[in-house]
């Protein structure tokens, strides 16, 4: 059977992965939930289903499901919404599993399921999900790993790329904990990093990309905001709370190696 990759939810990472998969000819279909998304998917070429996740049904065009071998599920919670919701939405994804030809689920989840806290923390450590979208990733991340058919969970850093940085949200604010560490990954590195996992039939778990470079924040947000053209930025004057994420595991198990392994370029 050829292998069809599912992108449930292809946004602004999905669609440049999309584009990647087909590249590697991977034949590639894609949802949104919007009329708009969809006709953003057609724009980039990529054949579209609009889905939408509701916590009681899924709404929308169901063959998506009925296509796709392996599922790659990309639709993070709403940070102020309610944390079950989320879970819900994905557990009636779940359920569609037996009924489908689905063999394999790659979930884009986050760093933010371990909290926090100071420290350094890999693959190994004990999650800590303080926040409501990161409880919710927490309790799906659990989930899919007791699903029947293998998962590979994939913890993103802080995503940027040329169109997305944080400095543009920071801007008239003091930035806080200067002396911290960034836990960034670019998104050439989050696709390629997906891409090798994918090409591993293998390999099954719980997989960080965070690039290895971990400046302070301060050192990161002049540097950026020098690059970008923005003012200056501003600083709190905290107590540093230094907390380092570690995405080396995939680099120990597969081929991948990071790009960008320089954020001060």
């Amino acid at each position: 059977m050829m292998n069809v990759i599912g992108i449930l939810g292809c946004g602004w990472l999905g669609i440049p992965l999309g584009k990647s998969l087909r590249e590697s000819n991977y034949t590639v279909i894609a949802s949104r939930r919007s009329e708009k998304g969809i006709n953003l998917l057609r724009k980039n070429k990529l054949d579209a289903y609009q889905i939408e996740l509701l916590p009681n049904k899924i709404k929308g065009d169901l063959s998506f499901f009925d296509l796709v071998n392996t599922l790659i599920i990309s639709i993070p919670p709403k940070r102020k919404a309610d944390d079950l919701s989320f879970v819900k939405k994905i557990k009636n994804v779940i359920e569609i599993l037996d009924v489908s030809s689905i063999k394999r689920i790659l979930f884009l989840s986050s760093t933010s399921v371990y909290g926090s806290n100071a420290g350094v923390f890999d693959e190994n450590s004990i999650p800590n999900p303080e926040t409501s979208s990161a409880k919710a990733l927490f309790e799906v991340e659990k989930i899919l790993l007791n699903c029947k058919i293998p998962v590979i969970i994939i913890r993103l850093g802080g995503l940027i790329g040329k169109d997305r940085n944080p400095i543009v949200y920071l801007q008239n604010k003091k930035i806080t904990n200067p002396d911290g560490r960034i836990n960034f990954i670019d998104q050439i590195d989050a696709i390629n990093g997906v891409l090798v996992l994918l090409k591993q039939p293998q390999i099954e778990g719980v997989y960080n990309l965070v690039s290895p470079h971990h400046p302070s924040r301060r050192e990161y947000y002049n540097f950026i905001s020098v690059k970008l053209k923005f003012p200056n930025p501003k600083f709190k004057k905290d107590d540093p709370l230094i907390r380092i994420i570690k995405g080396e595991k995939i680099i120990d198990d597969t081929t991948f190696k990071y790009i960008v392994n320089n954020l001060l370029i």
